[in-house]
């Protein structure tokens, strides 16, 4: 019997771990132990750690929920020591399992980072660490495999997951009529972004009343947070999915906040905007961390700004706005940008690898 751990701290990862969980869960001979949250819980796997509560953004914040992240983090080093897997597969998550990821090796246990730290835009000094404690690296933009390589770290580009199979092609709403709010997957970033949709949505219906709002929200949030902070409750729909492209089917046009989303809302080629708020002393510091031009994964793939960004001070209910209306109701604009996220999913398909990530766990099996 072939044992892996799998660790997966925020919504986006759980979604790639429970891929590859049921991607072998027929295979008798292989056993999976992990830590995730909403999506794993619905796999084969034994669920050591519920990783729902532990997924935030900012440098102070992390602070606030420490004791919780360090006893999770206990946990899974103890789980090493008596489950002795075969493979340990970390996904993104990078300072929880790159501290993992060293424990894991100093028993050693084969090391697989799945989803790349992002070495490549800030902090570029942690390549030596990662060179110390994983064995190899799965990447799923070519770019990196060979950002690894030159730093001589064995690096296998496996494609990227959200067009790795045709799921989100499928059509499953005939009507997209209504304006699309995905404000996050991580608690403390949505309590910073409902001031915001809640503005934004107030400017819209007092200018237009007959539009219709959606907000999506994570499974791993309880919808109350909305329904406690919310003055429009009457013509904004709060939809939990489990299948995001679903609600993404529904709109028109969509806010998101800076993440894996805007790439799913991208290959679903719905125009959007992106915006992010961030405590002011972590904006700051991620200001001077950070070396890469945009933030949104959108214009980051494509090198360039196809979608418009509002950080910060700029995400302010009338930019976001004025932009909603541009894609609405300026149609050379909207195709602009639809040709642009036609591009990006062009893109990710011609970049497909031969090689997948289930292709390479079980090689390393």
């Amino acid at each position: 019997m072939k044992k892996i751990i799998i660790v997966a701290g925020e919504e986006s990862g759980d979604m790639y771990a429970s891929n590859i969980i049921n991607n072998f869960s027929e295979q008798e001979n292989i056993k999976f132990y992990g830590m995730g949250s909403s999506k794993m819980k619905k796999t084969n796997a034994e669920l050591l750690v519920d990783s729902s509560s532990l997924s935030v953004v900012g440098f102070f914040e992390i602070l606030k929920i420490y004791p919780k992240l360090l006893k999770a983090l206990n946990i899974m080093k103890k789980s090493v020591d008596i489950i002795n897997p075969d493979l340990v597969i970390l996904i993104d998550y990078q300072e929880f399992n790159m501290k993992l990821a060293k424990y894991a090796k100093s028993k050693g246990v084969k090391v697989l980072f799945y989803i790349s730290p992002q070495v490549w835009a800030w902090r570029e000094n942690r390549i030596k660490n990662i060179k110390d404690c994983v064995d190899e690296m799965a990447v799923i933009f070519p770019f990196e495999e060979k950002y690894y390589k030159k730093h001589g770290l064995k690096s296998t580009y496996v494609g990227h997951p959200l067009v790795g199979n045709n799921s989100y092609k499928k059509q499953y709403s005939k009507e997209a009529n209504h304006i699309g709010f995905f404000p996050g997957s991580r608690l403390n970033e949505v309590k910073k972004h409902i001031p915001i949709i809640n503005d934004v949505i107030n400017l819209i219906h007092k200018r237009n009343p007959k539009e219709r709002f959606i907000i999506a929200n994570s499974e791993n949030i309880d919808e109350k947070i909305y329904e406690e902070n919310f003055s429009n409750k009457d013509y904004v729909e709060i939809i939990t999915n489990e299948n995001i492209y679903k609600t993404i089917d529904m709109c028109k046009v969509a806010v998101a906040a800076s993440g894996t989303i805007t790439l799913q809302i991208a290959i679903k080629k719905v125009p959007m905007c992106v915006f992010y708020k961030l405590s002011n002393t972590t904006y700051l510091i991620a200001k001077l961390l950070v070396k890469t031009k945009f933030i949104s994964l959108v214009n980051i793939v494509l090198e360039k700004k196809a979608v418009h960004e509002f950080i910060q001070g700029d995400a302010s209910s009338e930019n976001i706005y004025s932009e909603i209306d541009k894609l609405i109701n300026n149609m050379k604009y909207r195709n602009e940008m639809i040709n642009n996220l036609d591009l990006l999913e062009k893109k990710l398909l011609n970049d497909s690898s031969k090689v997948t990530i289930y292709d390479l766990v079980e090689s390393i099996l």
